[in-house]
C-alpha cells in the first residue's frame, strides 16, 4: 500500500528555514559538470526535494525546474547508483529533457522512448526498447503508459524516482492517465510533480494532482469538497428530466488550504528571484468583424438560440404531458417539439452540444474560411498589418487553440515573404526539435505558430512578441504559453504580448472569464504572470458560463 500523508512532515521546519536561504550549496558531484552554475533558489529547489519524498515543484515558467530535478537525481544517484529515473512529460519535451541532461551531466545515461525503433513501430517497437533499457533514466510521454504502466514498472525495478512534468494532465481522477500515474507512483521510492500552473480552472483540480504525488493529504474527494468548496443543488434537464445536481460555485477556507498544501509544495515567482528576467506588457487590439465574418457570426448566435428555445419548449410541455394534459393541442405541440428535439440528439445534433457551439463561434470569430463560410478575416488582416507594420524585425510565438486556422496565417506569410516554423501537435518529437531550433536560431524566422500542444515544455526565449489570436480558456493555460517566451536567457527587457478581441464576440467573454480564474490563481499562487492581463488604457463549469453567456448574445440579437 502506498504511504498516506496526513499532516505537516517533521522536517517542515527545516524546510521554511532552507526556503529563506540565500547561501545554501552543494557538496561536490561527479555527475554534474564543472560548467553547470546555479541561482541560490535552484539549489533550495534541489535541496527542498532531497529532503521530501514527494512534492510538487511550482515555481514560475522559465526558472529552471527541469534543472532543478536533474540536480537533485544527480546526488541521489550518486548516493545509490541503482537508483531509476522516470519522467512523464508531453511528446514536445521529451528531447528537450534529454538535452538538458547532456547539458548539465556527465555519465547519466538516457533513454527517450520512441514509437519507432528499428523499423518497427507501435507497442512492438516500445516493447524491443523497454527490454533494451538499461540506462538511467527512462523519458517517456504520457500516451504509452495508459496500458503498458506495469511493463513500466518491470523493467525500473524497485529502485527508482518518479517526474511528472506538467503534472496539471493527473489532475481529473476518472481519466486513464491519472490511473496509470497512481500505479507508477505506488511502487516509486520518491515523486515529484513540475507545474507552474497547478491551478487551471479550479481546487479540485489540486486535489486530483495531490492523489498521485501525496495520497491522502486533503483526504478524499468528499471531505476535500466539504472543507473548501461551496456547493449548490443546480436544477438541471437530463434526457428530459428535471433533476438535482451538485455544483461547485466558489470556494472556502482558502487560509487553511494554503496551510495543508504547504509543506509538500514549492513555488518561487519570477519578480522574486530572477529580476532579470524581461518584464510583460499587454495590448489589446480590438477588432471590428468584417461585414461577411459578422453574418456568419450573427447565424452561429441565431442557431444557438433557436436550439436553446426548442430543447426548453419541449422540456415544459413533456412535464404537462407527465402530469396528465392530454388535451389535442397539447399533444400536437408536444408532438412538433419532440421531433425537433429528436434531431438534436443525432449524431449530427450531438455536434451542436455547448462545446461545439462555443468552438464554431471562435472560428468564425478568427476567420470564417475555418467553418467554410466566405469573406475576410479582420484577425488575419491584423495579422498581417501588425507583421509588416510593428513586427518586421521582432521575434514573434502566435498562439491559437485552432491547428485549422494556422494554414491560413501560413499562406499569408508566404504570399508576403514571411519566414515562419509551427508546432501544433501533429508533430512528432524530432520535428518539433526542429522546428523549436529553427525559430530560436534562424535570424530569418519572424514567428513560430503554436497550438496547446506547443504551450508546454517549450523554450522559446528568443521571442519578444507573443500574439493571443484567440484566448486560452484557462488562466494556467495562458500562463503556460507566455512562460514559454518569459524564461532565464531571454535577452529582451520586455515581452509584448498582444490580445486580438473582436468587439462583441466570445472573445471578450473569454478574456473575462480568463481574468476571473486568475483571481482565483492569484488567491492561492500569488500572481504567477505580472501584467499578464493588464490592460491599462474547472473546464467544464468555464465551458457552461461561456454558453450561458453566448446565449444572452444571441438573446441580444
Amino acid at each position: 500500500m502506498a504511504q498516506t500523508f496526513v499532516g505537516v512532515p517533521e522536517i517542515y521546519p527545516k524546510l521554511l528555514e532552507l526556503r529563506q536561504s540565500k547561501t545554501a550549496s552543494f557538496k561536490p558531484n561527479k555527475y554534474v559538470r564543472e560548467s553547470t552554475k546555479l541561482r541560490y533558489y535552484q539549489v533550495v529547489g534541489a535541496l527542498h526535494m532531497l529532503l521530501l519524498n514527494r512534492m510538487v515543484l511550482g515555481d514560475s515558467c522559465g526558472l529552471g525546474k527541469t534543472l532543478q530535478i536533474i540536480m537533485a537525481y544527480s546526488f541521489l544517484l550518486d548516493q545509490d547508483p541503482t537508483l531509476k529515473l522516470i519522467v512523464l512529460c508531453h511528446k514536445s519535451a521529451m528531447y528537450q529533457w534529454e538535452e538538458e541532461f547532456q547539458k548539465f551531466t556527465q555519465g547519466i545515461t538516457t533513454r527517450v522512448l520512441t514509437n519507432e525503433f528499428e523499423g518497427v513501430v507501435g507497442y512492438q517497437a516500445r516493447k524491443m526498447q523497454y527490454s533494451r533499457f538499461t540506462e538511467n533514466v527512462l523519458i517517456i510521454n504520457y500516451n504509452p503508459i495508459l496500458d503498458e504502466y506495469e511493463a513500466i514498472k518491470q523493467i525500473l525495478g524497485n529502485n527508482y524516482m518518479m517526474v511528472l512534468d506538467e503534472c496539471v494532465v493527473i489532475k481529473n481522477k476518472k481519466t486513464k492517465t491519472h490511473f496509470a500515474c497512481e500505479q507508477l507512483a505506488l511502487s516509486a521510492k520518491r515523486v515529484y510533480g513540475l507545474s507552474a500552473t497547478i491551478i487551471k480552472n479550479g481546487l479540485e483540480e489540486v486535489w486530483g494532482i495531490y492523489a498521485v504525488i501525496v495520497p491522502g493529504l486533503f483526504g478524499n474527494i468528499t471531505r476535500f469538497r466539504t472543507n473548501f468548496c461551496q456547493m449548490r443543488l443546480m436544477r438541471l434537464i437530463i434526457n428530459g428530466k428535471p433533476r438535482q445536481i451538485p455544483k461547485i460555485v466558489g470556494y472556502k477556507n482558502l487560509k487553511e488550504f494554503k496551510t495543508v498544501l504547504d509543506p509538500y509544495f514549492l513555488i518561487r515567482r519570477k519578480e522574486e528571484v530572477a529580476t532579470e528576467l524581461p518584464k510583460l506588457m499587454s495590448r489589446k487590439v480590438v477588432l471590428e468583424m468584417e461585414d461577411e465574418q459578422k453574418q456568419a457570426y450573427r447565424e452561429a448566435l441565431a442557431g444557438i438560440l433557436y436550439e436553446e428555445k426548442i430543447k426548453q419548449a419541449f422540456f415544459e410541455v413533456s412535464d404537462k404531458v407527465r402530469n396528465g394534459q392530454f388535451d389535442v393541442k397539447v399533444m400536437e405541440l408536444y408532438n412538433q417539439l419532440k421531433e425537433k428535439y429528436e434531431k438534436f440528439l443525432t449524431p449530427e445534433g450531438k455536434k451542436r452540444g455547448k462545446l461545439a457551439a462555443l468552438t464554431y463561434c471562435q472560428m468564425v470569430s478568427n476567420g470564417p474560411a475555418l467553418v467554410k463560410k466566405p469573406g475576410e478575416s479582420s484577425k488575419e488582416n491584423e495579422f498581417l498589418r501588425l507583421m509588416q507594420d510593428e513586427l518586421l524585425t521582432e521575434k514573434v510565438i502566435l498562439f491559437t487553440r485552432f491547428a485549422s486556422g494556422i494554414p491560413f496565417l501560413e499562406i499569408i506569410c508566404e504570399r508576403n515573404h514571411i519566414q515562419y516554423t509551427k508546432i501544433t501537435g501533429g508533430e512528432n518529437a524530432k520535428e518539433r526539435d526542429v522546428a523549436k531550433n529553427k525559430f530560436m536560431s534562424d535570424p530569418n524566422c519572424n514567428i513560430i505558430f503554436i497550438t496547446t500542444a506547443g504551450s508546454e515544455s517549450l523554450n522559446l526565449q528568443a521571442a519578444s512578441v507573443v500574439i493571443f489570436y484567440d484566448t486560452p480558456w484557462s488562466y494556467g493555460d495562458l500562463v503556460q504559453t507566455i512562460g514559454r517566451a518569459q524564461r532565464i536567457g531571454s535577452l529582451r527587457e520586455h515581452i509584448l504580448l498582444i490580445h486580438m478581441v473582436n468587439k462583441g464576440t466570445i472573445d471578450v467573454r473569454v478574456l473575462n472569464k480568463v481574468d476571473a480564474k486568475k483571481d482565483l490563481s492569484d488567491a492561492i499562487l500569488g500572481n504567477t504572470a505580472v501584467g499578464a492581463l493588464d490592460f491599462t488604457g474547472s473546464e467544464d463549469s468555464i465551458i457552461d458560463d461561456l454558453f450561458e453567456d453566448i446565449k444572452k448574445d444571441a438573446a441580444a440579437l
